[in-house]
């Protein structure tokens, strides 16, 4: 009985302990101290790496979330040669007390009144100059964005755009046999991006030949294709269309703008705008692929 009652003790501390355990990385103890740390903090966070803490308000889970990537970022950079030393990040923070203008002083009382101190500050401070270096070395070589990608951007948001005239090379497969029942349009349409892509017609469109249509203005075409080509993108084919008394479906090889100076002037906002949405995607990728060469136990 004097041997169960240490034993009691015992486990009664280290079930303490683990109530207080949030999430475990390898060999490192997330608790819940350090999440509500992060909330009590946030809006200095915000402040010095709002491309980090992007959100408001966070749930306990996404703070350890974060938390996690902090610490695989780390390993990340430590791997590729990268440390951020106490000071570089001096030197990082003297450069910002010296753009804002602000004394040492001025500075404490700015953290006091965010209720955070100079050492949290200077951790997060930290925290950020990986985040850069990590982003450019790491997840920025991964985006690339192609020029079709930023046409086919430009024309999804200028669809209704009347005063935008554009001008097409298409390619024109018109199945022969008069007119195509409806419900064959997505069988023809599925064989035709097939035979684009190398395979060999199925039997019952072995008479279909393609056409080359270069360098064509929309105007010139009959309004009720202007309207269908409107909504796909170069590299894309449209549904199929009857005219004239046969069913054709037309592969857009090219598509351009008559007057480029239109698509030149949106061509670097249209380009940021596909970075951000593949930044996000990509991020998020990489981190659950990273996070396959860890340990990590999340208790939330």
């Amino acid at each position: 009985m004097k041997i169960l009652i240490p034993l009691i003790f015992i486990f009664s501390i280290e079930a303490k302990l683990l109530d207080k355990i949030a999430a475990v990385f390898d060999s490192n103890i997330i608790t819940l101290s350090m999440i509500e740390r992060v909330k009590d903090s946030l809006g200095a966070r915000k402040n010095i790496s709002p491309f980090i803490y992007k959100k408001t308000s966070y749930k306990a889970s996404e703070v350890i979330d974060l938390l996690i990537r902090r610490k695989i970022i780390r390993s990340k950079l430590s791997e590729l040669g990268y440390i951020i030393g106490d000071e570089q990040v001096e030197s990082e923070i003297k450069s910002r007390e010296s753009k804002l203008g602000l004394s040492r002083e001025q500075l404490l009382q700015f953290l006091k009144s965010n209720n955070t101190n100079y050492e949290e500050f200077f951790e997060i401070t930290r925290e950020a100059l990986e985040y850069n270096i990590f982003n450019s070395k790491v997840i920025v070589p991964l985006i690339s964005i192609s020029e079709q990608e930023i046409k086919n951007e430009f024309f999804k948001q200028n669809s209704n755009n009347k005063t935008i005239a554009y001008r097409y090379t298409l390619v024109d497969f018109t199945y022969n046999n008069g007119n195509l029942p409806k419900r064959k349009y997505e069988e023809f349409k599925n064989a035709m991006i097939k035979f684009q892509q190398g395979s060999p017609l199925p039997a019952k469109f072995n008479n279909v030949s393609p056409v080359e249509i270069g360098d064509i203005n929309e105007e010139s075409l009959d309004s009720s294709l202007q309207r269908l080509l409107k909504r796909v993108g170069e590299g894309e084919f449209t549904n199929p269309i009857l005219l004239h008394g046969n069913t054709h479906i037309f592969f857009v090889k090219k598509r351009d703008i008559v007057d480029s100076e239109v698509f030149l002037e949106s061509k670097n906002q249209i380009k940021g705008q596909l970075f951000q949405k593949k930044l996000g995607v990509i991020t998020d990728s990489w981190f659950q692929r990273e996070s396959s060469n860890h340990y990590v136990k999340k208790f939330l």
